[in-house]
Protein backbone atom coordinates (compact mmCIF):
# COMPACT_ATOMS: atom_id res chain seq x y z
CA UNK A 1 0.00 0.00 0.00
CA UNK A 2 1.49 3.28 -1.35
CA UNK A 3 -0.05 7.07 -1.24
CA UNK A 4 0.14 8.25 -5.15
CA UNK A 5 2.44 11.37 -5.52
CA UNK A 6 0.24 13.08 -7.64
CA UNK A 7 1.32 16.80 -8.41
CA UNK A 8 -2.52 18.09 -8.94
CA UNK A 9 -5.80 16.67 -9.29
CA UNK A 10 -5.11 16.63 -12.87
CA UNK A 11 -2.72 13.56 -12.73
CA UNK A 12 -5.69 11.49 -11.31
CA UNK A 13 -6.73 9.62 -7.78
CA UNK A 14 -5.40 6.25 -7.05
CA UNK A 15 -7.21 3.33 -7.34
CA UNK A 16 -5.57 0.78 -5.72
CA UNK A 17 -5.13 0.14 -1.62
CA UNK A 18 -7.04 3.30 -1.33
CA UNK A 19 -6.74 4.65 2.45
CA UNK A 20 -9.93 6.67 3.41
CA UNK A 21 -9.54 9.38 5.90
CA UNK A 22 -12.83 11.42 6.70
CA UNK A 23 -14.80 14.21 8.29
CA UNK A 24 -18.24 14.75 9.50
CA UNK A 25 -20.04 17.05 7.46
CA UNK A 26 -20.45 18.09 3.85
CA UNK A 27 -17.25 18.28 1.84
CA UNK A 28 -15.91 21.46 0.43
CA UNK A 29 -15.26 22.09 -2.89
CA UNK A 30 -12.38 23.17 -3.90
CA UNK A 31 -12.63 26.87 -5.98
CA UNK A 32 -13.30 25.83 -9.77
CA UNK A 33 -14.18 22.16 -9.19
CA UNK A 34 -17.71 20.69 -8.84
CA UNK A 35 -19.10 17.20 -7.76
CA UNK A 36 -21.65 14.82 -9.58
CA UNK A 37 -24.62 13.07 -7.47
CA UNK A 38 -25.02 9.07 -7.97
CA UNK A 39 -27.91 8.01 -6.43
CA UNK A 40 -27.54 4.83 -6.48
CA UNK A 41 -25.33 4.00 -3.56
CA UNK A 42 -27.32 3.41 -0.36
CA UNK A 43 -24.29 3.69 2.22
CA UNK A 44 -21.03 5.55 2.72
CA UNK A 45 -18.92 2.10 1.78
CA UNK A 46 -20.75 1.63 -1.59
CA UNK A 47 -19.72 5.24 -2.31
CA UNK A 48 -16.18 4.86 -1.52
CA UNK A 49 -16.37 1.72 -3.74
CA UNK A 50 -17.60 3.74 -6.62
CA UNK A 51 -15.28 6.76 -5.82
CA UNK A 52 -12.24 4.00 -5.41
CA UNK A 53 -12.39 2.79 -9.16
CA UNK A 54 -12.56 6.24 -11.02
CA UNK A 55 -9.09 7.80 -11.38
CA UNK A 56 -11.18 11.28 -11.44
CA UNK A 57 -13.02 10.95 -7.89
CA UNK A 58 -10.86 11.96 -5.07
CA UNK A 59 -13.49 12.50 -2.07
CA UNK A 60 -16.74 11.43 -1.33
CA UNK A 61 -19.73 13.39 0.27
CA UNK A 62 -21.49 10.98 1.67
CA UNK A 63 -25.41 12.39 3.48
CA UNK A 64 -29.06 11.29 3.62
CA UNK A 65 -31.25 14.15 2.32
CA UNK A 66 -34.78 13.95 2.68
CA UNK A 67 -34.26 10.36 3.98
CA UNK A 68 -32.50 9.49 0.45
CA UNK A 69 -29.04 8.29 0.70
CA UNK A 70 -27.04 10.73 -1.37
CA UNK A 71 -23.37 10.26 -3.39
CA UNK A 72 -21.65 12.74 -4.22
CA UNK A 73 -18.15 12.06 -6.27
CA UNK A 74 -15.46 15.23 -5.75
CA UNK A 75 -13.23 15.51 -8.57
CA UNK A 76 -10.60 17.53 -6.89
CA UNK A 77 -9.47 17.23 -3.42
CA UNK A 78 -11.74 19.11 -1.51
CA UNK A 79 -11.02 21.88 0.89
CA UNK A 80 -12.49 20.92 4.32
CA UNK A 81 -15.50 19.90 5.54
CA UNK A 82 -18.85 22.03 6.66
CA UNK A 83 -21.20 21.69 9.48
CA UNK A 84 -24.47 19.62 9.21
CA UNK A 85 -26.70 21.73 7.03
CA UNK A 86 -31.01 21.77 7.63
CA UNK A 87 -32.17 18.47 5.46
CA UNK A 88 -29.22 16.81 5.59
CA UNK A 89 -28.64 14.13 8.39
CA UNK A 90 -24.76 12.02 9.23
CA UNK A 91 -23.52 13.59 6.24
CA UNK A 92 -19.72 12.52 5.99
CA UNK A 93 -16.62 13.79 3.80
CA UNK A 94 -14.20 11.02 3.11
CA UNK A 95 -11.04 11.81 0.86
CA UNK A 96 -8.42 9.30 -0.44
CA UNK A 97 -5.58 9.52 1.30
CA UNK A 98 -2.67 11.03 -0.88
CA UNK A 99 -0.29 13.90 -0.12
CA UNK A 100 -1.90 16.26 -2.18
CA UNK A 101 -5.07 15.68 -0.54
CA UNK A 102 -4.00 15.87 2.93
CA UNK A 103 -2.05 19.08 1.96
CA UNK A 104 -5.73 20.56 0.58
CA UNK A 105 -7.91 19.83 3.11
CA UNK A 106 -8.11 22.73 5.83
CA UNK A 107 -9.35 20.79 9.40
CA UNK A 108 -9.08 17.41 11.46
CA UNK A 109 -9.77 14.29 9.55
CA UNK A 110 -10.12 11.05 11.43
CA UNK A 111 -8.75 7.27 10.24
CA UNK A 112 -10.40 5.06 7.96
CA UNK A 113 -12.84 3.92 11.26
CA UNK A 114 -15.28 6.34 9.60
CA UNK A 115 -15.43 4.58 6.09
CA UNK A 116 -15.65 1.17 4.92
CA UNK A 117 -11.87 -0.90 5.79
CA UNK A 118 -11.02 0.14 9.10
CA UNK A 119 -12.45 -1.11 12.57
CA UNK A 120 -12.30 1.37 15.04
CA UNK A 121 -9.78 -1.03 17.54
CA UNK A 122 -7.47 -1.24 15.05
CA UNK A 123 -6.42 2.18 15.56
CA UNK A 124 -5.80 1.76 19.43
CA UNK A 125 -3.18 3.71 20.82
CA UNK A 126 -1.14 0.90 23.15
CA UNK A 127 2.12 0.51 24.81
CA UNK A 128 2.94 -2.38 22.06
CA UNK A 129 1.98 -1.63 18.87
CA UNK A 130 4.94 -4.17 16.76
CA UNK A 131 4.11 -5.08 13.42
CA UNK A 132 0.79 -3.66 13.34
CA UNK A 133 -1.31 -2.47 10.54
CA UNK A 134 -2.31 0.84 10.97
CA UNK A 135 -2.26 2.36 7.52
CA UNK A 136 -4.69 5.84 7.65
CA UNK A 137 -4.88 5.76 11.39
CA UNK A 138 -5.43 8.96 13.41
CA UNK A 139 -2.67 9.39 16.38
CA UNK A 140 -3.03 13.60 16.40
CA UNK A 141 -2.16 14.82 19.75
CA UNK A 142 -1.85 11.84 21.56
CA UNK A 143 0.79 11.27 23.89
CA UNK A 144 2.84 7.78 22.27
CA UNK A 145 6.08 8.16 24.16
CA UNK A 146 8.10 4.97 24.58
CA UNK A 147 5.34 3.10 22.16
CA UNK A 148 6.91 0.82 20.00
CA UNK A 149 6.22 0.71 16.76
CA UNK A 150 8.61 -1.44 15.21
CA UNK A 151 7.86 -2.85 11.45
CA UNK A 152 4.51 -1.18 12.20
CA UNK A 153 2.63 0.17 8.84
CA UNK A 154 1.48 3.57 9.43
CA UNK A 155 0.78 4.24 5.83
CA UNK A 156 -1.05 7.71 6.26
CA UNK A 157 -1.25 7.61 9.07
CA UNK A 158 -1.31 10.86 11.71
CA UNK A 159 0.55 11.83 14.43
CA UNK A 160 0.09 15.32 14.63
CA UNK A 161 0.83 17.52 17.20
CA UNK A 162 1.60 13.90 19.10
CA UNK A 163 4.00 13.51 21.94
CA UNK A 164 6.23 10.67 20.74
CA UNK A 165 9.66 11.07 22.79
CA UNK A 166 11.51 7.89 22.46
CA UNK A 167 8.99 6.16 20.32
CA UNK A 168 10.27 3.47 18.97
CA UNK A 169 9.68 3.07 15.03
CA UNK A 170 12.69 1.03 13.23
CA UNK A 171 11.82 -0.46 10.13
CA UNK A 172 8.14 0.64 10.14
CA UNK A 173 6.35 1.90 7.17
CA UNK A 174 5.32 5.23 7.13
CA UNK A 175 4.92 6.63 3.86
CA UNK A 176 2.84 9.26 3.28
CA UNK A 177 2.35 9.67 7.41
CA UNK A 178 1.66 12.98 8.83
CA UNK A 179 4.27 14.25 11.92
CA UNK A 180 3.02 18.45 11.67
CA UNK A 181 4.74 19.87 15.03
CA UNK A 182 5.08 16.32 16.51
CA UNK A 183 7.52 15.85 19.53
CA UNK A 184 9.56 13.27 18.80
CA UNK A 185 12.94 13.84 20.43
CA UNK A 186 15.39 10.40 20.88
CA UNK A 187 13.26 8.15 18.72
CA UNK A 188 14.14 5.72 16.91
CA UNK A 189 13.24 5.82 13.04
CA UNK A 190 16.08 3.82 11.57
CA UNK A 191 15.71 2.15 8.49
CA UNK A 192 12.13 3.34 8.14
CA UNK A 193 9.96 4.05 4.99
CA UNK A 194 9.34 8.08 5.62
CA UNK A 195 8.60 9.08 1.89
CA UNK A 196 6.02 11.07 1.31
CA UNK A 197 5.42 12.45 4.42
CA UNK A 198 4.40 15.71 6.10
CA UNK A 199 6.84 16.59 9.31
CA UNK A 200 6.65 20.30 8.93
CA UNK A 201 7.86 22.19 12.19
CA UNK A 202 8.28 18.15 13.35
CA UNK A 203 11.10 18.31 16.03
CA UNK A 204 13.54 15.42 15.54
CA UNK A 205 15.96 16.11 17.73
CA UNK A 206 18.49 13.79 18.67
CA UNK A 207 16.77 11.40 17.09
CA UNK A 208 18.00 8.08 15.59
CA UNK A 209 17.82 7.84 11.80
CA UNK A 210 20.23 5.91 10.44
CA UNK A 211 18.73 4.65 6.99
CA UNK A 212 15.86 6.11 7.27
CA UNK A 213 13.97 7.47 3.17
CA UNK A 214 13.01 10.42 3.51
CA UNK A 215 12.21 11.17 -0.28
CA UNK A 216 10.01 13.48 -0.99
CA UNK A 217 9.37 14.43 2.19
CA UNK A 218 8.31 17.78 3.71
CA UNK A 219 10.70 19.07 6.29
CA UNK A 220 10.31 22.80 6.32
CA UNK A 221 10.54 24.37 9.70
CA UNK A 222 11.42 20.76 10.75
CA UNK A 223 14.04 20.15 13.58
CA UNK A 224 17.03 17.37 13.43
CA UNK A 225 19.90 18.84 15.49
CA UNK A 226 21.78 16.62 16.74
CA UNK A 227 20.18 13.77 14.96
CA UNK A 228 21.41 10.20 13.21
CA UNK A 229 20.98 10.61 9.42
CA UNK A 230 23.79 8.30 8.50
CA UNK A 231 22.92 6.50 5.00
CA UNK A 232 19.76 7.86 5.23
CA UNK A 233 17.75 8.53 1.67
CA UNK A 234 16.48 12.56 1.57
CA UNK A 235 16.39 13.18 -2.05
CA UNK A 236 13.84 15.67 -3.45
CA UNK A 237 12.78 16.64 -0.11
CA UNK A 238 11.67 20.24 1.01
CA UNK A 239 13.94 21.03 3.98
CA UNK A 240 13.57 25.18 3.70
CA UNK A 241 14.44 26.87 7.45
CA UNK A 242 14.90 23.24 8.47
CA UNK A 243 17.65 22.58 11.31
CA UNK A 244 20.33 20.01 10.97
CA UNK A 245 22.95 21.44 13.40
CA UNK A 246 25.82 18.91 14.40
CA UNK A 247 23.62 16.27 12.25
CA UNK A 248 25.25 13.09 11.20
CA UNK A 249 24.63 12.57 7.76
CA UNK A 250 27.79 10.51 7.04
CA UNK A 251 26.92 8.87 3.73
CA UNK A 252 23.51 10.40 3.08
CA UNK A 253 21.72 11.14 -0.16
CA UNK A 254 20.72 14.83 -0.67
CA UNK A 255 20.34 14.33 -4.46
CA UNK A 256 17.79 17.06 -5.81
CA UNK A 257 17.24 18.25 -2.47
CA UNK A 258 15.86 21.56 -1.21
CA UNK A 259 17.93 23.27 2.18
CA UNK A 260 16.79 27.06 1.30
CA UNK A 261 17.54 29.24 4.21
CA UNK A 262 18.31 25.91 6.54
CA UNK A 263 20.84 25.27 9.37
CA UNK A 264 23.69 23.51 9.17
CA UNK A 265 26.26 24.51 11.18
CA UNK A 266 28.50 21.84 12.31
CA UNK A 267 26.74 18.98 10.18
CA UNK A 268 28.80 16.38 9.09
CA UNK A 269 27.96 15.28 5.37
CA UNK A 270 31.02 13.03 5.16
CA UNK A 271 30.49 10.58 1.75
CA UNK A 272 26.96 12.53 1.35
CA UNK A 273 25.37 12.66 -2.29
CA UNK A 274 25.21 16.14 -2.57
CA UNK A 275 24.30 16.06 -6.30
CA UNK A 276 21.83 19.11 -7.81
CA UNK A 277 21.24 19.96 -3.89
CA UNK A 278 20.53 23.27 -2.66
CA UNK A 279 21.67 25.02 0.47
CA UNK A 280 21.01 28.73 -0.80
CA UNK A 281 20.62 31.15 1.63
CA UNK A 282 21.43 28.37 4.37
CA UNK A 283 24.08 28.14 7.44
CA UNK A 284 26.68 25.88 6.17
CA UNK A 285 29.12 27.51 9.05
CA UNK A 286 31.30 24.64 10.55
CA UNK A 287 29.78 21.70 8.03
CA UNK A 288 32.21 18.95 7.52
CA UNK A 289 32.26 17.69 3.88
CA UNK A 290 34.87 14.57 2.41
CA UNK A 291 34.43 12.38 -0.02
CA UNK A 292 31.35 14.13 -1.20
CA UNK A 293 29.50 13.37 -4.13
CA UNK A 294 28.63 16.05 -6.83
CA UNK A 295 29.88 18.90 -4.75
CA UNK A 296 30.38 21.00 -7.91
CA UNK A 297 26.50 21.15 -8.87
CA UNK A 298 25.65 22.46 -5.38
CA UNK A 299 23.91 25.82 -5.66
CA UNK A 300 25.33 27.84 -2.82
CA UNK A 301 24.13 31.23 -3.45
CA UNK A 302 23.94 33.46 -0.61
CA UNK A 303 24.85 30.79 1.87
CA UNK A 304 26.41 31.66 4.97
CA UNK A 305 29.64 29.99 5.54
CA UNK A 306 29.73 28.28 1.76
CA UNK A 307 32.95 26.26 0.99
CA UNK A 308 35.21 28.25 -1.70
CA UNK A 309 35.97 26.58 -4.73
CA UNK A 310 39.08 24.79 -3.50
CA UNK A 311 36.83 23.27 -0.67
CA UNK A 312 36.64 20.56 -3.68
CA UNK A 313 39.57 19.17 -2.93
CA UNK A 314 38.38 17.82 0.45
CA UNK A 315 36.85 14.73 -1.10
CA UNK A 316 39.84 13.97 -1.99
CA UNK A 317 40.80 13.56 1.55
CA UNK A 318 40.43 9.52 3.31
CA UNK A 319 38.92 11.22 6.47
CA UNK A 320 36.11 14.14 7.21
CA UNK A 321 37.78 17.45 6.46
CA UNK A 322 36.60 21.02 7.01
CA UNK A 323 37.00 23.56 4.05
CA UNK A 324 37.22 26.47 6.11
CA UNK A 325 40.37 25.54 8.50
Amino acid sequence: VHLARAQSAKDGAPTQGVIWLSSPGDCILAAGTHSRVTWGAETLPKCQEICEKDRKCWAVDFSTYNSYPRCKLLIAPPAGATPKQAGISEATCSIKATQLSRYAFNGRLGSGAMGSHTPVARCMATFNMQAGDYNGCDFQGLKMSGTDFSKASGVGATFSFATLLGFQARESNLRGAMFERTEAQKSKFDFADMSDSMCIGANFRDASMEGVTLTNAKLADAHLDGAVLTKASLQNVDGEKASFRNADMTGADLRGARFTSASFEGAILFEADVTGASFKDADVTGTVWGFVTGFDTVDFTGAKGAPSPDAVACTQKAAPCNPFG
